[in-house]
């Protein structure tokens, strides 16, 4: 028996979209219903359908069952409606495989991205041949009588992040990371650009690498908390070296908190809770932590 989540209110600025679970065991169900129910907080967050007539936005897939796979064949997934699997079975199947064991700011990313493929695509069909196409021509049968969805509009970030990182990898991770956040993300590549964008613009939160050209993080860290203009802000220290030393280095120049490359997931997202409001339920709801 597929299950859907319970229906969920987004709160302002989300977007909802039905998720149906398709081929996975009672318990795996229970797990994933009790974190989606959690994502009103986001700017996609997954819930049941509000009427008996509505239909799955998105599935996901139990690829290691077939059964699923077959359910899922069966509904004729597509751009519109597209599909995420998770499994230990990597077969493809078209459509993007999150791993076993479940990582939740994967599965996130994955399903935020088939999504706003799937909304663009949408506008895209709606706007075909200089807006001729009439919202409902081309729909499912439960929906031609339904009016048209508004058109995709990206909600606005809610906080500004400032990731400070000589190294092209790091800074793509971290963007990766912070992608399913509501954040208005900068980054530097040196500690004096970003004392420059820290005094030019407010950052809630600053992750800052130690080891850079020129003054390093250390020195960037001191004039940040000095500065009557940013002592506010949170700064997180990044760094190979984690030693109880270079912890104390950090802590002596007033960072308020020190993550050690490569910088663990459940980690960066206990730190995302803990330094930035705005994302503070939807971390704690990956992480299974009560908010």
């Amino acid at each position: 028996m597929n299950q859907v989540l319970r229906s969920a209110k987004p709160e302002t600025g989300s977007r909802s979209f039905v998720l149906e679970m398709l081929g996975f065991p009672d318990a795996e169900k229970a797990m994933l219903a009790s974190t989606f129910r959690l994502t009103g907080r986001r700017a996609f967050c997954y819930v049941e359908p509000s009427a008996p007539e509505s239909r799955p936005d998105v599935y996901l897939v139990n690829a290691d069952n077939p059964d699923g796979v077959s359910e899922l064949q069966a509904r004729s997934p597509n751009i519109h409606a597209p599909a995420v699997l998770i499994g230990r079975n990597m077969e493809t199947y078209g459509w993007p495989m999150v791993e076993k064991p479940i990582h939740w700011m994967r599965l996130f990313e994955q399903l935020d991205l088939v999504m706003q493929s799937a909304l663009l695509e949408r506008a895209r069909r709606q706007h075909l041949s200089a807006g001729s196409w009439d919202g409902r021509t081309y729909r499912r049968a439960i929906d031609k009588n339904a009016a048209p969805e508004p058109v995709f509009i990206e909600p606005k970030p809610i906080e500004s992040v400032l990731v400070v990182d000589d190294s092209a990898t790091v800074r793509a991770f971290m963007r990766a990371k912070l992608q399913p956040f509501r954040f208005d993300v900068d980054y530097a590549e040196n500690g004096e650009t970003a004392i420059d964008m820290a005094q030019a613009k407010a950052y809630t939160c600053i992750f800052l690498d130690i080891m850079m050209p020129g003054i390093d993080g250390y020195e960037v860290c001191k004039r940040i908390k000095s500065s009557s203009a940013t002592k506010g802000t949170a700064v997180v220290m990044l760094s190979s070296k984690s030693s109880a030393f270079d912890k104390f280095r950090g802590n002596w120049a007033g960072c308020d908190a020190y993550l050690a490359k490569p910088v663990g997931e459940d980690e960066l997202l206990a730190t995302i809770a803990r330094f930035l409001p705005s994302a503070r339920k939807v971390a704690h709801a990956i992480l299974g932590v009560e908010s």
